[in-house]
């Protein structure tokens, strides 16, 4: 029987949602997406899938809604621009998770919203009617992240809280990852090494280097590589979903190609802000030989 492979290639670098809407352009349904996503309970959840252009090159565009403003949560608004909420190549949030405990003087440039901490996050998880599998691998992730940013930061993972649009953003992507990759009933998944960016990105603890520090702790082990693109190719988000998604990070193995689908970002700066997903077939005869795990 032949193995079904997905190969990703973050010639672009990876975000959440390119990540999703990567996978949905392969072939994934995004309304068992919206279904899943709807077990969690969370009010006012809600996603926005879109076929767009990025350098002349058609993909799919997967938006988490702020329920607060009905808008794009990756989109800046009056508030929020230039205080490093909504950053980098994508445009994609990521700079909401941080240390929460005493002396922490909430130095975030807007009016404050609730906080939900790793805990919260694996219980609403833990506890929605999500399949096991889906809620399994979303968890994992979150756990992933909390690691990153509680090792950065000096704090345990527990400590870590994120901004309540930047969990609500994160919760949605993660779990429309899961969704969608199980939905494809992928044997392995595959990356090639990963395109980080360079130059520096604002967020809620200043101005950071690319790639932010919680994304270089995540990639640690992984091929990186930067060819001179100012701007953050690659998000923790991004970074922590194909760390534990992808059997390793490597050239294209041999495969009989299904599908192609392409997962764009929110900006466009000269390269097509695409992530491409190959799924193909892979026979015995023709495995790939495995690469060692990162890390």
């Amino acid at each position: 029987m032949s193995a079904r492979i997905l190969y990703l290639d973050a010639a672009a670098g990876v975000s959440g949602d390119m990540f999703v809407g990567s996978l949905i352009d392969a072939g994934a349904d995004p309304q068992v997406i919206r279904d899943h996503i709807s077990c969690l309970g969370i009010d006012g959840l809600a996603v926005r899938v879109t076929r767009v252009q990025r350098s002349g090159l058609m993909g799919t565009k997967f938006d988490v809604i702020d329920p607060e403003t009905g808008r794009n949560v990756d989109e800046p608004t009056a508030a929020s621009s230039g205080q490093g909420h909504h950053h980098g190549h994508h445009g994609h949030s990521h700079g909401h998770a941080h240390p929460h405990g005493p002396g922490d003087g909430h130095r975030h440039g807007h009016r404050h919203r609730p906080h939900r901490g790793l805990g919260e996050v694996r219980r609403i998880i833990r506890t929605s009617a999500l399949p096991t599998s889906v809620a399994e691998d979303a968890v994992a992730v979150f756990e992933l992240l909390g690691r990153a940013e509680a090792k950065v930061h000096g704090v345990d993972a527990d400590q870590v809280h994120f901004h309540e649009v930047g969990a609500l953003d994160a919760i949605a992507d993660i779990v429309a990852a899961a969704s969608a990759f199980h939905q494809l009933g992928v044997d392995e998944a595959w990356c090639s090494p990963v395109h980080v960016g360079c130059g520096t990105v604002r967020c809620a603890h200043g101005v950071l280097p690319v790639p932010a520090p919680a994304t270089a702790e995540i990639l640690k082990g992984v091929p990186v590589y930067s060819d001179g693109v100012q701007g953050e190719l690659c998000t923790p988000t991004g970074a922590a979903l194909v760390r534990h998604f992808c059997t390793g990070f490597r050239a294209m193995p041999p495969m009989v190609v299904d599908s192609v689908g392409y997962g764009a970002g929110t900006k466009d700066f000269g390269i097509p802000n695409l992530l491409r997903a190959t799924l193909g077939r892979v026979s015995g005869a023709q495995e790939p030989q495995r690469a060692t795990q990162a890390g």
